[in-house]
């Protein structure tokens, strides 16, 4: 499973990926930090998150794992 991050630095697009929700949080909340903007996540599903919508993807997640629907494609 591969979720995107992508954002907008003083270079130019940055697009990275993680392998889990917790990771492509993390990462899209660092990014942030360092002052990026335009960040957001697409999910394995295809569904887009923005910074102010990352509650409803950990949400998804929960805390007893990940959500399989995440994971279906």
């Amino acid at each position: 499973m591969r979720f995107l991050i992508t954002a907008q630095d003083t270079a130019g697009n940055v697009t990275l990926n993680r392998g889990s929700v917790p990771a492509a949080l993390k990462k899209a909340t660092e990014l942030m930090s360092d002052g990026c903007w335009n960040v957001e996540i697409v999910t394995p599903d295809g569904a887009t998150y923005h910074p102010g919508e990352f509650d409803q993807l950990r949400a998804r997640v929960g805390p007893a794992g990940p959500d399989l629907s995440l994971t279906a494609q």
